[in-house]
């Protein structure tokens, strides 16, 4: 089959920066590539690296691509190509046989529907603004506080600050990035291992940690990020919960259907994709919130501006890039 590959690039910014203990985000780039095949059939994709050091690469290896393109020629290129490429392309895809079809409408943008992520320097005073919204909606939510950016002894100060205002009606889940050591994330794990607002801990040691990893999920709910982008093999092998982000991963097809036959312990987050990835966020979310461990995503809905590239048209975002 052939395929006619396009590709434009994007850059936006970010509504509010980003931080957490390895990055501070406060702009976006990356491509949106469209694939078309000789039934006329369009799919779309994302390229959306979150690591600067992977932009210029990713630039390197879409400029390999030719215009008019074999897919067996596609398939067999792309597989020495960055990640986010390769999510790109099958997404696209996919998107062309009907692998997936997406709706006009998922419903993400209420309050109670997304993990809240609070202001690092503001927790306390963000959370109040947060549950005041949630009184008026009188719903169950998540919030999101990325740690590990201040001294600890002042973050347990406001964990139990935290821990003493908020509801059986809100979930919290707790992301160290991988930066703490096995003693920090024991500690806080022996304070929060009987609490009931908790969801888990994120990623709370480095991404080859394995070992400490598995010892700590036996003692709290432990959620693999970073190191399930390192070792992929992990998606098969972890017992406890996943963060996945499908445009971070070689080929999101297979979450899809990991989600279509109910795997459970699976949470869906963003890379802060415009509209064009947004859209399989949104149908992989929709998906786990019917399966067996149903939990919100984490899309960071407060953090995008009002702009184009975040309408729910493909279609209309490439013809405004």
């Amino acid at each position: 089959m052939n395929l006619k590959f396009k590709k434009k690039s994007y850059c936006f910014n970010l509504s509010a920066k980003v931080e957490n203990s390895k990055a501070t985000y406060l702009t976006k780039s990356g491509w949106i590539i469209k694939l078309k095949n000789n039934d006329k059939k369009i799919g779309f994709g994302e390229v959306a690296p979150l690591l600067t050091k992977d932009l210029k690469k990713c630039e390197e290896q879409l400029n390999m691509i030719p215009e008019y393109v074999e897919l067996s020629n596609l398939s067999e290129q792309i597989n020495i190509f960055h990640p986010c490429i390769q999510s790109a392309i099958n997404s696209a895809l996919a998107e062309i046989n009907g692998k997936i079809i997406f709706k006009e409408n998922y419903y993400f943008d209420e309050i109670d529907k997304t993990a809240m992520l609070l202001k690092p320097n503001n927790v306390i005073s963000d959370l109040n603004e947060i549950k005041k919204t949630q009184s008026n909606i009188g719903k169950s939510l998540t919030i999101k506080w990325k740690v590990a950016l201040k001294n600890n002894n002042v973050e347990e100060a406001i964990l139990e600050e935290v821990l003493s205002q908020i509801d059986n009606n809100i979930k919290l889940r707790i992301d160290a990035n991988g930066s703490w050591g096995r003693k920090m994330a024991n500690r806080w794990a022996d304070i929060l291992k009987d609490n009931r607002n908790l969801d888990w801990l994120e990623q709370p040691l480095a991404a080859d940690d394995i070992d400490g990893l598995k010892e700590l999920n036996k003692k709290i709910p432990v959620a693999l990020d970073e190191s399930l982008l390192k070792f992929p093999n992990l998606i098969y092998e972890w017992k406890g919960w996943q963060i996945r982000r499908p445009s971070q991963e070689k080929n999101p097809d297979k979450l899809l259907r990991d989600l279509e036959n109910k795997k459970a312990l699976i949470s869906i987050s963003t890379s802060f994709e415009t509209g064009i990835g947004r859209r399989w966020l949104y149908h992989l979310s929709s998906l786990q919130l019917h399966g067996p461990t149903p939990k919100v995503p984490g899309l960071a809905m407060n953090k995008f501006p009002n702009s184009f590239l975040f309408l729910n048209k493909a279609q209309k975002i490439w013809d405004q890039l």
